[in-house]
This record gives structure tokens, sequence and C-alpha cells, in this order.
């Protein structure tokens, strides 16, 4: 074995995404002069033989990243679990490197994923430290059993270590050079950057305080504008903000715009974010503007304030009536999700209704709820609180995505979501891709096609433009 780390994208979902938390990683490694390969499958014609060519040079250390476990979509239930097991096969077929995963999909999930697909360990949470000091350790043949971050298997237990974050403040400004972000630019997708890590919002579904950790950490905006020069400089001009919530802390993210606008990239660059409703104000949309947001995702998830303190979310429908006069001149859409604890036949309604008394110019729907095992949902369901409404009803036991529908509704929710926003093009559903208005991020094809004849920005805005021929 010849010492380095092979890095593994695995993300092969059209239109792709380019692989931001992997290239952090591997200029982490490169800094600490840890020799780097890289394997990008999305690029690969053939998987298989891509594999086998880098394998060849006999790697010490192979990490596999695993972005999304699933595609969190009620109506398809895909799982990508099986497809990461299979790389891991072929892994151990061909080498016997250490197999190692992460990503925010394992970081999810790292007790099922790790006993499905078989690797030898994973990371979850932040991997630049834990991977360096991993791959040091096995250089040197020393024990890891110790190493922050990681998830192993001790006989027939999975071992999860205490969780320990990087400092976001002392990272060096990343120079994005390790994987190849102009082609993926040139394939449609929007190169990510992230200005914070942390989410601290206690949304009871939401699996970004599991992936990220549930306090903020703020990088220096000075370093976040370098990074959209070094990139910029290559040549890539769309990004998207891999953060959870951009405007938390709002302070932060006005000094990150400022920062933006003062290296002179507010009129050369384009770039969308997610947002909650609260905190915003004027301040921050002319900023935004000026420093080049193209256009903001709100995770609002309902517009019923019967059905918002069930989610547990920390805005009311009079936060989203005091938001709306504020995004004068701000491309916006509203993700809106149905079917979670409570939910009605009446309270999805409301929140049709209400949306359209809003005049939200575009309006995603996702029925059905992603349970994931450490959330609260999550911990409902595992502790019997919640009995009823589950897809599959006996349970996630397999690695099969595990879903909520309130019982109130039918398991035909579409129909019901169909019936209600009644071809009104501002919807869209989250479901199999059809010409109806549904729409899915997994190898959509008409996404697809529409990025081939062109278009660019984020998914749900290229999505709006079409339907705005």
């Amino acid at each position: 074995m010849n010492g380095s780390v092979l890095l593994i994208n695995t993300n092969i979902a059209r239109p792709p995404v380019s692989p931001v938390g992997l290239e952090y990683v591997g200029e982490t490694l490169i800094r600490a002069k840890v020799p780097v390969q890289v394997l990008d499958l999305v690029f690969e014609a053939d998987w298989k033989t891509g594999l086998t060519r880098e394998l060849k040079e006999e790697p010490l250390l192979v990490a596999v990243t695993v972005r999304n476990t699933d595609d969190c979509c009620f109506a398809t239930r895909r799982s990508f679990l099986p497809w990461i097991s299979e790389v891991v096969a072929e892994i151990r077929r061909l080498s016997g490197a250490f197999c190692l995963l992460g990503g925010g999909g394992f970081s999810i999930m790292p007790e099922t994923t790790l006993k499905l697909t078989r690797a030898d360990a994973g990371i979850a949470g932040d991997g630049e430290g834990a991977v360096t000091e991993l791959a040091k350790c096995l250089m040197n043949g020393k024990d890891i059993s110790h190493l922050p971050n990681l998830v192993y298997q001790y006989e027939d237990r999975v071992i999860l270590n205490p969780r320990v974050n990087t400092d976001l403040e002392r990272l060096p400004v990343p120079g994005r050079q390790l994987f190849n972000n102009q082609r993926y630019e040139q394939l449609g997708a929007m190169v990510g950057i992230e200005t914070k890590r942390g989410c601290t919002q206690r949304c009871i579904f939401c699996a970004d305080p599991l992936a990220k950790g549930n306090s903020l950490r703020l990088r220096p905006p000075a370093s976040v504008a370098q990074e959209f020069q070094a990139l910029f400089s290559q040549g890539i001009s769309w990004f998207h903000l891999g953060d959870s919530e951009f405007n938390l802390p709002l302070s932060h993210a006005k000094e990150v715009c400022r920062a933006i606008i003062q290296a002179g990239l507010g009129e050369k660059i384009r770039w969308y974010t997610y947002c909650s409703p609260i905190p915003f104000d004027r301040e921050l949309t002319h900023l935004m503007l000026r420093a080049g947001c193209a256009g903001i995702n709100f995770g609002v998830d309902s517009l019923c304030d019967e059905q918002l303190p069930r989610l547990d979310k920390s805005h009311t429908i009079n936060d989203i009536y005091r938001l709306l006069p504020l995004l004068d001149g701000m491309n916006y859409m509203f993700d809106l999700l149905v079917g979670a604890p409570g939910e009605t036949v009446e309270t999805v309604k409301a929140t049709v209704d209400k949306a359209r008394e809003l005049d939200i110019p575009l309006v995603g729907i996702a029925a059905g709820v992603r349970i994931y095992p450490e959330t609260p949902l999550g911990q409902a369901v595992a502790s019997r609180a919640i009995k009823r409404g589950l897809y599959p009803a006996t349970g996630d036991k397999t690695g099969e995505p595990l879903f909520y529908l309130s019982p109130h509704l039918s398991s035909d929710v579409f129909s019901l979501i169909s019936k209600l926003v009644a071809g009104d093009p501002r919807f869209l559903i989250l479901a199999t891709p059809a010409e109806d208005g549904s729409y899915n991020y997994a190898d959509d094809e008409t996404l697809s096609q529409l990025i081939k004849e062109g278009a660019r920005g984020a998914y749900w805005d290229i999505i709006r433009q079409a339907k705005m021929r």
C-alpha cells in the first residue's frame, strides 16, 4: 500500500451535485501532507472500471461519501444504500484498503448505514480532522478505536465515539482545486459553499442538527468571500449555500453579504440559499441582492397556525405576514410539508388556501415526513408514542426509507393535494416526475433536459422559469 487516501464521490443522481464536503476533507488531508487521490463517479462511463483503475495504486484508506441515504420522497421511497453497498463490496473485492464512510447521509443514520454496507467504519459529523487523524493512525499502525467522530462495529455492536466539531474559524480558506467544479457547472450543477455549520432549530423531523450539529459554528465572512473568489477565478459563477438557514444569525448573514460586495463579486456571481422566515429585515434583502443572491428557499412547512406548533417551528403566520413585504425584488419560494402528526384535510386545505391568499410565487409541496432515528419524530416512533401512520408499517429494519403520514389523511394523499391545488402552476409536488407539475430532484429527466438546453440556477428556479414560458 502507498499510504494515500482515495476519496470517492458516489452521488451520481442527475442533475449532479458537486461534492463540497468531500472536497473540504480532501484539502485538509493535503495540508497535512497526506497523499490524496480522487475518483468522481459522476464522470466515469463505467464506475467499476474507474474503481479498478484507482485501486491499482493500492491506497491505504478509501473514503466513500454518503451524501443522502435516499431520495426523501414518499412517492418513490428510493434508497441509495443498496448502491453504496455495491460500491463497498467492489472495493472489498479489489483491495484490502480500509473502507470508510462519511458525509451528511451517513452522519444522520450511522448505525443503519454501517451495518447495511459493511464498511470498516464511518465518520459521523465533521470529517476534516477526523479523517486526517484516522489516516495518520493507519499509516503508523496505531489503534483507532479512540478517535472522535468514529463509528465502527465491535462484535455485534456499533460503537459511536463522541463527536468533536471542527473549529471553522481556524480552517484555511479552501482552494477548491480538488474536484472539477467547472465541469459540474457545465452540467448544470451549482457549486456548494458553506458559511456556517449547525442548526439550533427544533423542527421535529429535520436531520440537519444530526448531520451538522445543534450549535451554530460560523466561518469568517472574509474567508467565505475568498472562497467565492477562488471558484470564480476558475470560471464558476453559479453557487448554492449549504447552510441550514443562511439568516441564522442575522448579523453573520449580513457580514457575509458585505464581504462578497467588498470583494467586488456581487455583479459577477449568482447564488441561492435556504432561509428561515425569522429573523429577516429589509437590510438583509438589500444586501443579499447586492451580493448576487438569485433566490431564497424558505422552509415554511405549513401556513396553518394550528399545525406549526406540532412541527415545533419557531415562526407563526403573523411572522409570514411581516416577512413578505421585506422581499420586494427578491426571487423566492416556500417549501411545505404535508402529513406530519396532527395534519388533517382541513389543515392541508388551510395551508394551500393561505399560499394563494398571500400570492406566494412558487410553493413546493412534499407529502409524507421522512423519519430519521434520532430526530424528535424518530424518537417518538421508537418509543411507540407514535404507532400509526408509518410507511412501511413494519418499520425501518432493512434500511428502507421510513415515512410518517398522518392517519387523518388517506394514503392516496397526492390525490388530495392535486384536488386542492387544482392545476395552479405555482404549486410543485414532490413525487414521481411527470408533466402534471410533479418533480423529483433525483434523476428527474425533465429537469435534466432543461439544464441540457441551457437553463441554470437552483433546480426549483429552473422549474419555475419553465412554467412561466
